[in-house]
């Protein structure tokens, strides 16, 4: 890599618990002076990314790194069914121990959270006021997680709308390259460990329950799928097919695909080997010559940060 930095806006996509994979791609870009100018971030990519925003990666991820099963059952926190099995207030919770009551607008770095009106399905992109609730809106998977509501619309994962941010990413910090992360590629099966449910503990396989219980919930007896199958497997059909048409049209200038397909939605207690499958897909891109390919572009196209001026936004960062 060169010497000088390269400076680069990220897209990070959604993805639930393959999204710790967000974490080892960036510690494998700062260690190749790549220097990142601000994020754009759907569902667990509005979580990483807003940590990283909010100088709070570190800690996010010593905390991700130590969480067991046993942990995550804790961060859990069912309700009655109605527009959601869980209502996600401890995960919100745990966040603000991280980033406080922080806003986004004074936040070091430009940052901003997609999220999809319920109503409209109209992508909403979130740039200002409190991250958390930010947050919280982004990662409301239908079906899993309660809606949101903020300024009077409901709000749910931004999956729906936009499973990899790039253009939001792009009007962030305009004339920057932009790289994008995408967890939705299905050829590409995680590679790590998996774990033997006759060798697990009991609360890895009491999230497994969990898992198998909302499959239960969602078929009926007669094998015909339920209401909640119909919404979330259609959600999530979409955004696969909705991710490639956004990136072919979207063009960023260099997109990562980690090899974490497969893994659960609550497999966060599975940190460590997550987070090296992107440390391992960024440690690809550097062997294949694709940031120094990045980089020539960059000075050909005399890629420089303007940040736009926006109320309420610090001129420069």
């Amino acid at each position: 890599m060169n010497e000088t930095p390269l400076d680069v806006v990220l897209a990070l996509g959604g993805g639930a618990a393959r999204g710790l994979s967000h974490v080892g791609i960036i510690r494998v870009l700062e260690q190749h002076n790549v220097r990142i100018r601000g994020i754009a971030g759907t569902s667990i990519g509005a979580i990483v990314g807003g940590m990283y925003c909010a100088g709070s990666l570190d800690e996010y991820e010593a905390y991700s790194r130590k969480i067991d099963a046993k942990r995550m059952l804790r961060m859990l926190d069912p309700v009655i069914p109605r527009s959601g099995l869980l209502g996600g207030s401890r995960v919100v919770n745990k966040l603000a121990d991280f980033v406080g009551e922080n806003v986004i607008e004074d936040l070091p770095l430009p940052f901003c959270a997609l999220a999809t009106d319920l109503k409209t399905g109209e992508e909403v992109i979130l740039e200002e006021g409190s991250l958390v609730e930010a947050i919280r809106a982004s990662f409301a998977i239908p079906g899993i997680f309660t809606p949101t509501k903020i300024d009077g619309r409901w709000l749910v994962d931004g999956g729906v709308s936009t499973p990899v941010p790039i253009r939001a990413a792009r009007a962030l910090v305009p004339h920057v390259p932009i790289i994008a992360v995408n967890l939705n590629n299905a050829d590409l099966v995680f590679e790590g460990e998996m774990i033997n449910m006759l060798d697990a503990s009991e609360e890895e396989r009491e999230l497994g329950r969990i898992e198998r219980l909302m499959n239960r919930m969602r078929s009926s007896g007669d094998r015909r799928p339920g209401l909640l199958t119909s919404i979330s497997d259609s959600v999530t059909h979409m955004e696969h097919r909705i991710a490639r048409f956004q990136i072919a049209a979207d063009n960023p200038d260099l997109l990562l695909e980690p090899a974490v397909y497969g893994i659960g939605l609550f497999d966060f207690h599975r940190a460590d080997a997550i987070i090296q499958a992107g440390v391992d897909c960024a440690d690809r891109a550097v062997e294949d010559s694709a940031l120094d390919h990045l980089v020539a572009k960059a000075r050909r196209h005399k890629l420089r940060p303007h940040w736009p001026h926006k109320k309420g936004k610090k001129g420069k960062r």
